[in-house]
């Protein structure tokens, strides 16, 4: 399955109307079916006293993109369960990246992990989320 182009206009439209991920500056910088990638310019304000980003912003940065990447089946979703696991300082790089990938998409509920990475491609941190459908987003792909 594919998302038609204007598909993936909506899921950009839907992630620029997140006040919350313009807030801390999400970037969605790619989207297709079960996928999503993006960043967030590392500024002072997602910082914590040590100078890494806040652990809260990361999970923030990687639920919201594997959101986005269960909504590419059509569906509004909202978060079960997220586990994150910060593997190393999240600091010493201008962006911050995330990608999302499906693990396993149903009819009600789906998981989605994703891996966030510095500049240089190390991984930092790694989560998993589970999602609930609550229904059409008015995208025309649908598993």
């Amino acid at each position: 399955m594919e998302l038609s182009q204007s598909d993936k206009d909506k899921l950009y439209e839907i992630a620029e109307k997140n006040a919350f991920a313009a807030y801390i500056g999400m970037e969605l910088l790619e989207v297709e079916v079960g996928y999503a990638k993006g960043r967030i310019r590392l500024d002072k304000q997602h910082k914590n006293i040590y100078e890494g980003m806040h652990g809260g912003c990361a999970y923030a940065l990687a639920d919201t993109l594997a959101g986005i990447a269960a909504a590419t089946y059509g569906s509004y979703v909202t978060t079960v369960n997220g586990t994150m696991n910060y593997l190393l300082p999240i600091k010493d790089t201008q962006y911050v990246h995330c990608e999302a990938k499906a693990v396993r998409q149903g009819g009600k509920i789906g998981v989605y992990d994703t891996v966030i990475t510095n500049d240089a491609g190390e991984t930092l941190g790694t989560a998993s989320f589970t999602y609930y459908n609550l229904g059409n987003c008015e995208t025309s792909s649908q598993s």
